[in-house]
């Protein structure tokens, strides 16, 4: 499954990304259930 972002979500996201340090990983983390959930 491929993911877009939209430049506003990218801006938003880098500066939530310095006040959650894990936020990376756990949108990683999201994206793959995502994935689970969708395709068995």
């Amino acid at each position: 499954m491929n993911y877009e972002e939209l430049p506003e979500f990218e801006r938003d996201f880098k500066k939530l990304k310095k006040k959650f340090r894990t936020l990376t990983e756990d949108f990683e983390l999201l994206k793959k259930a995502s994935i689970e959930i969708f395709l068995p």
